[in-house]
């Protein structure tokens, strides 16, 4: 199970300013959860490992709504 969702705000692990939406959850064929976040500022698509997402922390901010 992952531990975050599509349209949930997320914080890069080594720098809490950069963050972005996360679009994106799949799993590898390793086995391993991987996220792809649209990050604030750059128009493009990164991908990350749950251990380099933390949960992004700014009181009164909804998850974003996305649609398919």
């Amino acid at each position: 199970m992952s531990k975050f969702a599509i349209g949930e705000m997320v914080d890069k692990a080594d720098d809490a300013h950069e963050g972005g939406i996360v679009c994106a959850v799949f799993t590898t064929v390793e086995g391993n959860v991987r996220y792809a976040v649209d990050m604030e500022g750059y128009g493009a698509l990164e991908f990350f490992d749950e251990k380099n997402l933390l949960v992004h922390d700014s009181p009164g901010v909804q998850p974003a709504t996305v649609e398919p």
